[in-house]
């Protein structure tokens, strides 16, 4: 069984001070290594689809739990510590997919992304991703989901230019300095 502890937007705050994350029981997918917790195996383990948390282990029971903010958890000597005395920031990717324009009055719609750990699976929680046009001119903000996907709309009555517009978008991740390395995608915005 997987235990991840806390919800919401209170949930990211408690992340930031090292809290223990809690979205219920089942709420994330376990992975190989949480997988490995049941019986009686007891200790701490990576988490690797992201290294900022570890597992818990104990009475066959999965708690992952929030490394202090900055830290990166290290499987000798089971400590979260300084990623540089871990090991280097991890690449991740971001990818993005077409949008629609419903004109200058109404905006952009579907902006999206999904940014996750270089060759892994899973995607990054909780990160902020800015989209913006391709020529640098901010469109929204968001957060990504417990999946690495992130979605916003601009707001109505643009003041961009629509040949801009047309041109596409980019999904910026910034990264998280010594853990995770920035990374960007781009996409079509088209009229509809």
């Amino acid at each position: 069984m997987l235990r991840i502890i806390g919800k919401g937007l209170a949930s990211i705050a408690a992340l930031a001070a090292g809290a223990v994350l809690a979205l219920g029981a089942g709420a994330a997918p376990a992975s190989a290594v949480e997988g490995s917790c049941a019986g009686s195996v007891t200790g701490r383990l990576p988490r690797v689809q992201d290294q900022r948390f570890y597992v818990q282990c104990g009475a066959g029971v999965a708690t992952v739990i929030a490394c202090p903010t900055g830290q990166v958890y290290s499987p000798e000597p089971q400590l979260c510590a300084a990623p540089e005395l871990v090991r280097p920031a991890v690449a991740t990717v971001a990818t993005a997919g077409p949008a629609k324009l419903n004109g200058l009055l109404f905006g952009v719609k579907n902006l999206s992304t999904t940014v996750r750990i270089a060759d892994a699976p899973a995607g990054l929680d909780g990160v902020p991703v800015t989209f913006t046009t391709v020529g640098g001119r901010t469109l929204c903000t968001a957060v990504t989901d417990q999946f690495g996907a992130a979605r916003c709309d601009t707001p109505a009555r643009l003041t961009i230019p629509l040949d801009e517009l047309l041109r596409g978008y980019r999904a910026n991740y910034a990264g998280i300095g010594g853990i995770y390395l920035p990374s960007s995608a781009t996409a079509p915005i088209a009229l509809f």
